[in-house]
């Protein structure tokens, strides 16, 4: 039962991230089925990531510092690799690449950014999270719980942006 509510959760929240991006193209893909799929659900939200960080690379927040332009592009660079990581695993079972235009969110705006960045990142270390021990080949299991961890820490940097000392508050825990 503990695993199906994981899941479930996972799941759930993939779709509450999914919900606020603008999708054009088919919307009936096929993912595979068990390792494959899950791989393929981890893949659709790296894409996301990679593509939220680049456009917010892109178009900065007003009053961003050097300081966290270069961190913020180490993140994006970090869903990138994330992202071909699993592109790289699925080889040619991987779901095609989509096409994002993000509504909701003003990446001018620093309260609008951090905010869903910190939101988008704890979606993913849920999706992550119930995903993990799903999988089958524990080969798998192992690479998602090393890259749950970088992704647990993006989230917090993104919330200690927001408000110092945040990133471990009630909110979280």
């Amino acid at each position: 039962r503990r695993r199906f509510f994981q899941l479930a959760g996972s799941i759930a929240g993939a779709g509450v991230l999914l919900s606020a991006c603008k999708r054009s193209g088919p919307t009936d893909v096929y993912i595979g089925s068990g390792d494959t799929a899950l791989l393929n659900y981890l893949y659709i939200l790296e894409q996301v990531e990679a593509a939220f960080y680049t456009q917010a690379v892109t178009t900065n927040y007003y009053g961003i510092t050097a300081s966290e332009l270069q961190l913020l592009t180490d993140v994006r660079d970090q869903e990138i690799a994330h992202r071909e990581f699993f592109k790289t695993l699925l080889g040619t079972s991987a779901v095609p690449a989509i096409n994002i235009a993000f509504k909701g969110v003003t990446f001018a705006d620093r309260t609008s950014f951090l905010t869903n960045a910190a939101q988008m990142e704890d979606l993913v270390v849920s999706g992550m999270n119930g995903a993990a021990p799903l999988f089958s080949d524990t080969n798998s299991t192992y690479s998602i719980i090393k890259m749950v961890s970088v992704e647990a820490r993006h989230s917090a940097y993104f919330r200690d942006l927001y408000s110092y000392n945040s990133f471990a508050d009630s909110t979280v825990i």
